[in-house]
């Protein structure tokens, strides 16, 4: 079993339909070059990928994962912006399949990039379930951080993120139109 940095004290195991272990860990030094496949992916795909410094991770993956420990510690960020634990679900140590990033401290008003929850999953291993186990294991940490709920954002049309929160007991609790004509939906999961 992989251990994890900080959060989480050890990561959570689990086997997927081809006995495969699948853990969800703090990204490390000897993830660079599973991670920028996985980055890779999406952007073959025509998706963005702005949930994290890639072209520091491109240039200097150390120096990427030492962004990230500071981000957890609250060191040098913007103001506003609350301290944030980026998780991957890897494959057998080998295959990042997805990324979820948990920022507990975060307060109304939830927007993107500042809710308590964002996660994605790679195109290739989309409509597997990996987003569901992601999900049920941060929010099985929220409820140990003792948060009463947390909030999700989904922005335009993506009814499989809906689906993943709606099994995660999540509630619609806002929408607006942003500064780009894009459809915000913000979601509730309570846990308490």
């Amino acid at each position: 079993m992989l251990i994890t940095i900080g959060r989480m004290q050890d990561s959570k195991t689990n086997m997927n339909q081809n006995n495969e272990k699948l853990s969800l860990t703090l990204l490390d030094s000897t993830m660079g070059d599973a991670y920028l496949v996985m980055v890779d992916e999406f952007e073959a795909v025509g998706e963005d990928y702005p949930y994290n410094n890639i072209p520091l991770a491109r240039e200097d993956w150390h120096a990427f994962v030492a962004e990230l420990r500071d981000e957890e510690a609250g060191i040098n960020l913007p103001p506003g912006i609350v301290p944030q634990w980026t998780y991957v679900l890897v494959e057998n140590r080998t295959t990042i399949m997805g990324e979820i990033r948990y920022r507990p401290a975060t307060a109304p008003p939830f927007r993107p990039g500042h809710d308590h929850i964002g996660y994605n999953v790679r195109p290739s291993y989309r409509r597997r379930g990996y987003a569901n186990l992601m999900l049920g294991q941060v929010l099985d940490q929220a409820r140990a951080d003792g948060i009463p709920g947390v909030a999700l954002v989904v922005e335009g049309d993506n009814p499989g993120s809906v689906r993943t929160i709606a099994k995660s007991g999540g509630t619609l609790a806002e929408e607006y139109t942003d500064e780009h004509s894009t459809l915000v939906s913000v979601y509730w999961i309570a846990l308490h």
